[in-house]
């Protein structure tokens, strides 16, 4: 931590642990990332998922305790989530994988699954289907609310899954296929609008975080200073529904924000 720094604060999860790409790091800024080492050296590339050369490694330390609830909750959420840091995404989640048949296969992010969970159905588009670039393209049902997607790139629907993965796999689980469609493109990925790449990828996950950190606080950590604390599922395990933990108010503005197209 940085000597000025104000050690009443409390610990809070580096935004890459949260992404999956590291295992274990605190952050001394307040998720103000700009100026930090380590995102410096994500902004100079990624080869492949969750890498870059030698800096993550070196940034890497060992696991302890967080007492900030806030933060341990966050943790939590982001476990067994992965930021493919060479896909492209959308600002919805949608991310977009290049085949080397020319093809693209397109999913949900992990993250943004997670915290969407419970998710109840999701509708996929047909095989046949020409999309265009922002048509809806899916529909996921959570609850009360139908969330639509928007198609990142314009192309022909060529493949669906019987079954699409609804949630990222937990440590043990058998992973299942995480696309949710295949595309045949009418555009080059490389010119498609509102996609999110390299640095700017970076930036569009730690607001998605951020996010999800300023309603968290918002009820963890209410003004008179008495802590609401996370909700729990039976056990004590610390639930994964979301809306448990923030509340329906909180929780469906949350939604509002990452997802603009409401059904």
């Amino acid at each position: 931590m940085r000597p000025d720094a104000d050690r009443t604060q409390p610990e809070l999860p580096c935004v890459w642990v949260t992404a999956g790409v590291l295992n274990y790091r605190l952050c001394d800024r307040e998720y103000e990332c700009e100026g930090c080492p380590l995102y410096e050296a994500l902004r100079g590339g990624a080869s492949a998922e969750g890498t870059v050369a030698g800096a993550l490694e070196a940034a890497s330390v060992a696991s302890s305790g967080v007492e900030d609830p806030v933060g341990r909750y966050l943790a939590e959420l982001g476990t067994g989530c992965t930021l493919h840091l060479d896909r492209a995404y959308s600002a919805e989640g949608l991310w977009v994988e290049c085949e080397s048949s020319g093809m693209l296969r397109i999913g949900l992010d992990d993250y943004t699954q997670r915290l969407l969970q419970p998710i109840d159905d999701v509708v996929l588009p047909r095989v046949g289907v020409w999309l265009r670039h922002g048509a809806s393209c899916a529909v996921v049902n959570r609850g009360r609310l139908a969330i639509g997607l928007r198609c990142p790139i314009a192309g022909e629907v060529v493949a669906v899954p019987p079954r699409p993965v609804r949630g990222p796999a937990r440590s043990g689980e058998r992973a299942e296929e995480p696309w949710w469609f295949r595309l045949d493109p009418h555009e080059p990925v490389a010119r498609a609008a509102g996609l999110f790449r390299n640095e700017a990828l970076l930036g569009w996950y730690l607001g998605r975080v951020r996010a999800v950190r300023s309603h968290l606080t918002a009820v963890m950590l209410p003004p008179e200073g008495h802590l609401g604390g996370p909700a729990l599922a039976d056990g004590g395990i610390t639930t994964e529904d979301l809306e448990m933990v923030l509340g329906r108010e909180h929780f469906e503005s949350l939604v509002g924000t990452l997802f603009p197209l409401q059904i």
